[in-house]
């Protein structure tokens, strides 16, 4: 048994896959709320989240999903929802503490699951995410970044702590399969936002009781993007021209 940096507790074994396979048949999920069963790493993760994880997990859903809203036009989250790589057994994947499509591929999802279940799922085989969140990373999980890479999912950030939360650290990384992610100063998927964008967003989302103004503080810190984008623009200009 593992304590993580944000007081989660969390348990992991070693197996081979076909022993991971086998244990896929079991609803691990009614014991522990957060399950990967990897048969590629050969690790099966069990956690408990502690309240300060789920607490800054549920911050951060808020956050991507309503700076999406007003950058990508949409949005659509999934927390507690496995993810596997083609190939990969039933029952076993990564579990992100949340996962998103944005813009067109949102609004797809959100249109093959009025079709069913069925529908939804077959979508979400086929369709790697847009941006993966993790706001607890062990050195037991570090593999789960390259098995993200390898299922094709875009872009990972990292919201690092301790038990009191008085130090964030957000971390930004491009996910590429067959290459090790590398840190990116500003989002790829989202706007242009960058981690002290972010860390602000998740200081004044906590600070705020109503959801009024959660939504609005992450609205200003988008508005402030897109002028500080605007001004970048506009002072390259005048460089762009001259070179051309």
């Amino acid at each position: 048994m593992h304590t993580g940096p944000l007081g989660s507790t969390i348990h992991v074994l070693q197996a081979d896959a076909g022993t991971i396979t086998e244990l896929a048949a079991i609803d691990w999920n009614r014991w522990f709320p957060r399950v990967c069963l990897d048969p590629v790493l050969g690790l099966v993760t069990l956690m408990t989240p502690s309240r300060l994880h789920e607490d800054l997990t549920g911050i951060l859903d808020h956050v991507v999903d309503a700076a999406a809203s007003l950058l990508t036009g949409a949005a659509k989250g999934l927390r507690h929802t496995r993810l596997r790589a083609r190939g990969d057994p039933p029952g076993t994947g990564m579990e992100p503490d949340c996962g998103f499509y944005l813009g067109e591929r949102a609004q797809a999802y959100r249109d093959a699951l009025v079709e069913g279940a069925a529908a939804a799922d077959a979508f979400l085989d086929r369709t790697p995410l847009d941006l993966v969140v993790e706001t607890e990373i062990t050195n037991f999980d570090e593999g789960k970044i390259g098995r993200y890479a390898e299922m094709g999912v875009c872009e990972l950030w990292r919201l690092h702590g301790e038990r009191e939360a008085r130090e964030l650290r957000v971390e930004f990384l491009a996910l590429q399969p067959g290459a090790p992610p590398h840190a990116l100063a500003a989002s790829r998927v989202l706007g242009g936002l960058t981690p002290d964008d972010v860390r602000a967003a998740v200081d004044g989302v906590r600070r705020s009781t109503t959801l009024a103004e959660r939504t609005e503080v992450v609205a200003r810190i988008v508005r402030r993007r897109r002028r500080a984008s605007v001004r970048v623009r506009e002072e390259e200009a005048p460089f762009a021209a001259r070179s051309g």
